[in-house]
C-alpha cells in the first residue's frame, strides 16, 4: 500500500494535524522500503498556534470548533482527514488576509511571536559558556527563558540563541534533543543533516540511557538504538562536527538513583521505579559502553573529542566570580556619618569613634540605635526591629 500511496502523493505538499506524528510513521516505513520521502510538510497544529493565539489547546476538535467546522465522527480517519482539509482551507484564507504567501513567511511570523513560542513543543540542548562573553550571553538566555518565554518550564527560541551565540557552544543533548528525536522518527538523511548543522557538537549516550525504548515498544531491539547512535556519528563525520559520548548524568553513584525516583514519583512519573543508569561513569566504563563501535571510534568519542571541547573552555570562567559584591552607593558612608551626629535638638553623637575599617561594628551599632530612636518616636515594636537589624 505504501508504495502506491507515495506514488499518489508525488509532487504534493503533505498537510496534517500534528504532522510530525503522522509523518514519522510514513518516513520510518519509507526508510525500511528504501522509498524517497522528502515532501514539504504543513502542520495545521503549528498554524493554529499562530493564527488562533486565544486557544490554549490545539486538538483537532478544538480547532474545528473555533473555526465552526463540522467534525461528527472524531478519530475516524476519513472524517479527521476531511476536517483537517477544511481547517487548512480556512487557514489559507486567514493567511492571505495577512499577506502571508509562503511557508517561510509563516515561519517568520511564528518566530517573532512570544505567545507562539510559548506554545511550541520543546527540545533539550546543552549550552556551554567558553569565555566571559559566553557567560554573559548564557545569563541573558537564562533570563529570557524565565522572564519572557516561560511556559510551564523555561524555554528560548533557537533564533534567540543565534543572536547571543558568541562565546557559546551548543550540543544536541540526549534522546529529548531535536536531533535524536528526528533520528528515531526516521527523518530523511538530508533532513537530519539540516537539523544537525545547527549544533556545534553532536552527542551519543550509553545504550542503557535509552533502554526504555525497547521496554515501551518504541523500538524492537537494542540493535535499533545502536543504529541511532551510528547515524549520529555518521552525521558528525559528514558535517565535520565533533561527536562526543555523554552520560546525561543526573546523579553521582548508581545507588543514588533512588533519590531521582522519589522526585519523579512526586511529579507523577509512572515509570519512576525504572531508572536509567544516569550515574557518573569512569572513562573505562564509557569506553565499554560503546563496544559495538571500532575501538578507534569509541576512543575518539569518549576521550579525544571531549578533550577538544574542554580545551575550548577558558579555565578562568566561573559561574559566580570570586569574592563578595556588596552594593556601592556613592556618598552613602558620609550620609550615614551625617545622620548620626548631634542634631539641632542637642541629641548626642552616637558614633563612638573611628571609621568602618577601624571599628567594623560602629556603623551597625549606630544604625541599630538610630532605628531604636525612630521606633520609640513612632511607637513601633522595638524588639522585632532589633531582631531584624541583628540578623541582617
Amino acid at each position: 500500500i505504501l508504495p502506491r500511496f507515495m506514488e499518489f502523493c508525488e509532487g504534493c505538499v503533505m498537510i496534517a494535524h500534528n504532522a510530525e506524528f503522522d509523518m514519522s510513521f510514513i518516513r520510518k516505513n519509507c526508510m525500511d522500503l528504501d522509498i524517497p520521502c522528502d515532501h514539504t510538510v504543513g502542520d495545521t497544529v503549528a498554524m493554529a498556534r499562530i493564527l488562533l493565539p486565544a486557544l490554549h489547546r490545539f486538538k483537532l476538535d478544538t480547532v474545528a470548533k473555533a473555526l465552526k467546522i463540522s467534525l461528527e465522527n472524531h478519530h475516524r480517519a476519513v472524517d479527521d482527514a476531511e476536517c483537517t482539509a477544511h481547517i487548512f482551507v480556512k487557514f489559507i484564507e486567514m493567511l492571505k488576509e495577512r499577506h502571508i504567501e509562503t511557508l517561510n513567511d509563516l515561519n517568520s511570523l511564528g518566530a517573532t511571536s512570544v505567545d507562539t513560542v510559548k506554545k511550541l513543543p520543546t527540545h533539550h540542548a546543552i549550552i556551554l559558556a567558553q569565555n566571559e562573553v559566553g557567560r554573559i550571553n548564557l545569563y541573558r538566555l537564562v533570563s529570557e527563558s524565565h522572564l519572557t518565554y516561560y511556559a510551564k518550564r523555561p524555554r528560548i527560541p533557537k533564533s534567540l540563541y543565534l543572536k547571543y551565540k558568541e562565546g557559546l557552544c551548543i550540543g544536541s543533548a540526549c534522546e529529548a534533543g531535536e536531533l535524536y528525536r528526528a533520528v528515531v522518527e526516521g527523518r530523511s538523511y538530508e533532513e537530519l543533516k539540516k537539523i544537525a548543522s545547527y549544533y556545534d557538537v553532536l552527542e551519543v549516550q550509553p545504550l542503557g540511557n535509552n533502554a526504555y525504548m525497547v521496554r515501551d515498544g518504541k523500538v524492537d531491539s537494542e540493535e535499533r538504538i545502536k543504529e541511532f547512535n551510528r547515524t549520529v556519528i555518521k552525521l558528525g563525520e559528514d558535517l565535520h562536527k565533533p561527536v562526543i559520548a555523554t552520560g546525561d548524568v543526573h546523579f553521582t553513584e548508581p545507588e543514588d538513583a533512588i533519590y531521582r525516583a522519589v522526585l519523579q514519583a512526586g511529579n507523577g512519573f509512572k515509570d519512576a521505579d525504572n531508572q536509567p543508569p544516569l550515574f557518573f561513569r569512569t572513562t573505562q566504563d564509557m569506553l565499554a559502553q560503546f563496544y559495538y563501535l571500532p575501538k578507534e571510534k569509541a576512543y575518539e568519542i569518549v576521550v579525544t573529542n571531549p578533550r577538544k571541547i574542554a580545551a575550548t573552555i577558558d579555565n578562568n570562567v566561573r559561574a559566580i566570580p570570586r569574592g563578595t559584591y556588596p552594593p556601592s552607593i556613592e556618598g552613602a558612608e558620609q550620609q550615614l556619618r551625617d545622620a548620626t551626629r548631634i542634631d539641632s535638638n542637642g541629641r548626642p553623637d552616637i558614633v563612638a569613634s573611628g571609621t568602618p575599617d577601624e571599628a567594623p561594628f560602629t556603623f551597625a551599632n549606630a544604625a541599630l540605635r538610630c532605628t531604636a530612636a525612630t521606633a520609640s518616636a513612632r511607637k513601633l515594636d522595638l524588639a522585632a526591629i532589633t531582631d531584624f537589624v541583628l540578623s541582617n
